[in-house]
């Protein structure tokens, strides 16, 4: 293993306990070997957890009676529907909002209690409960009290809550965001991240939290409703919130996965016919890089509404024509983000140079919308937490800037915001994105704050780009469709359970060539050819190179054209004349 370089992390270094645990899995689950040492480098160590990893049940779910504040949740609701009083759906402006706010919204039309809902629109609003966005609910059913059920926000919206139960609402919060020291006064908080809740996962996404509300509904109410035909609202709202998709989240999302695949949700078909028109599976990255960004588009471009009217459609006509109108949304938001990030490359790259820890950027005219998204992908550059600001356009009068930051694994960003707290207006988020406000003229103070505080809670950020290796494999043996396959088992792939990266050393890349900034190249795999990408690595003279070189990548399953075909995807290559 010496071609290894040191910028390289091994996951995987085939000591003698992981070929044992391989070689007890590959005869107990009729897979290959290297499979199990996977399994054993992410910290499974029986055959017990292998086999909930493998094949993971929905009759595996805990009960949401430990959720801390359920009981209450389920008997405010069950009064209220008792009652024929109104109810009020609020959500948030992402695609785990979105799915959360169709999951209910479908739930109760079911039971035959058809609910108002609302999404703000981020141009114009808040983030989360507003005293607007209340007064826009309650206009659609005014005078009558009910209940409001917050989904993906809620938990710092104090002033908020007591504004809604002045209006004569009940209010029942769903969230999983961090909860700050003061929490509403709410009739019922449902929040695994609570003080005192005993759910066992904390790291469940808004829908994830709506949806365990569901079974507890369902069982208070004695229905008999199949609520599995709901996991495709949480898959998607799962996977598009990055939470890691470990026990609890890897269990709704597998499921998850398998409902989506059915297409039996009229809005979903017609956007996967937009996106990727085949008869496949729905994978989880196929939420990621098809699915999601396009219900997204919807919510960045100020009218969140379209994704939740996309998947709560009634028929095929309706569903296509919202599809294509998303899709047209999605090419905007790509248009406004490679702007974006031409016009801030050169700020970020100057901080690089400066030796900066944490990355703030500002562009005063930057679309709202897609500040997450450009922090998302200046993280991905730059390797550090990032935070993006614009000025605030909801009021002309308005000195505040609205900031999205983006992290990177190990460094809680909430944290690191709620310990400049005192410089900002409003802050909320978790462990991976935070959104904020602060006044204009504490900007450059914030920026200073926030870089010391990043440099403290690492002890070496340079500009070498670190990657992690879960398998160096000695040959190219295992460069089939029969591995590829076996990879397969571990999906879904996400935050938390990450998508093997491979090592390959000293290779030769046939007939490689440049095409739009990717590099195309060709690999001899276990008796065959094997096509490889590798996207924007298409810099420098690799393509005229002679020389073997190192190749860190996927082993994936791709189609074209409806044909199922084993691929490389290259993450980084290396050759002599590049080493260091």
């Amino acid at each position: 293993m010496n071609s290894l370089s040191s910028n390289y992390t091994l996951l995987c270094r085939r000591l003698p306990e992981e070929r044992t645990f391989g070689t007890l899995v590959a005869k107990a689950f009729n897979i290959p070997e290297p499979i199990g040492e996977l399994l054993y480098s992410r910290g499974i160590r029986t055959l017990d957890q292998a086999q909930e990893y493998f094949f993971p049940q929905l009759a595996m779910l805990p009960s949401p009676n430990s959720m801390k504040g359920m009981a209450e949740a389920v008997d405010c609701i069950m009064t209220v529907c008792a009652q024929r009083q109104p109810i009020f759906i609020h959500g948030d402006y992402d695609v785990d909002g979105i799915s959360a706010t169709a999951l209910l919204v479908t739930f109760f039309r079911e039971i035959d209690r058809t609910p108002f809902y609302y999404i703000p629109n981020r141009l114009e609003e808040s983030y989360g409960l507003s005293f607007k966005s209340i007064d826009r609910l309650l206009a659609q059913c005014p005078g009558q009290g009910g209940l409001l059920i917050s989904v993906d926000c809620g938990i710092s919206a104090v002033q908020e809550v007591e504004y809604a139960r002045q209006q004569g609402l009940r209010v029942v919060i769903t969230d999983h965001h961090e909860p700050q020291e003061k929490m509403p006064l709410a009739d019922a908080i449902l929040n695994p991240k609570q003080p005192g809740c005993s759910f066992p996962c904390s790291s469940l996404s808004g829908v994830g939290v709506a949806f365990f509300l569901l079974i507890a509904l369902r069982k208070a109410m004695r229905l008999s409703l199949n609520l599995k035909k709901y996991l495709d609202f949480v898959a998607l709202g799962t996977v598009a919130d990055v939470v890691p998709l470990q026990g609890i989240n890897r269990i709704l999302v597998r499921a998850g996965l398998e409902v989506l695949s059915a297409r039996h949700r009229l809005g979903v078909h017609a956007l996967w016919n937009c996106c990727a028109p085949d008869s496949r599976e729905v994978l989880s990255e196929d939420i990621s890089y098809r699915l999601a960004p396009r219900i997204n588009a919807a919510g960045r471009l100020g009218n969140p509404l379209v994704g939740v009217e996309l998947l709560l459609a009634d028929t095929a006509a309706t569903a296509q024509a919202i599809a294509d109108r998303l899709e047209l949304m999605n090419q905007a938001r790509k248009q406004l983000e490679l702007s974006a990030l031409a016009a801030l490359q050169h700020d970020c790259q100057e901080q690089l140079q400066a030796l900066r820890h944490g990355i703030i950027l500002y562009q005063a005219d930057c679309h709202a919308g897609v500040l997450g998204i450009l922090a998302s992908r200046f993280v991905e550059r730059c390797r550090r937490p990032v935070i993006i600001f614009s000025n605030d356009t909801k009021n002309e009068k308005s000195v505040n800037l609205r900031g999205s930051g983006r992290s990177v694994p190990g460094i809680n960003l909430f944290q690191v915001v709620e310990e400049c707290a005192s410089m900002l207006e409003q802050f909320g988020g978790h462990a991976m994105a935070v959104g904020l406000t602060l006044r204009k003229e504490k900007l450059p103070q914030f920026s200073e704050a926030f870089n010391e505080k990043i440099k403290q809670k690492i002890q070496l950020l340079d500009s070498k780009h670190y990657l992690t290796i879960d398998y160096y494999l000695t040959n190219t043996n295992l460069l089939s469709a029969s591995f590829a396959h076996a990879l397969q088992r571990m999906q879904p792939f996400g935050e938390g359970n990450h998508e093997p990266i491979l090592f390959l050393a000293q290779q030769h890349l046939l007939a490689a060539r440049a095409r739009n900034g990717h590099l195309m190249f060709q690999l001899q795999g276990a008796g065959e050819l094997l096509p490889g990408i590798g996207f924007n690595l298409a810099a420098g003279d690799l393509t005229s190179c002679p020389q073997p070189a190192d190749l860190i990548f996927h082993l994936k399953r791709s189609w074209f054209r409806g044909n199922e075909r084993i691929q490389i995807h290259a993450l980084a290559i290396t050759t002599p004349q590049f080493n260091e």
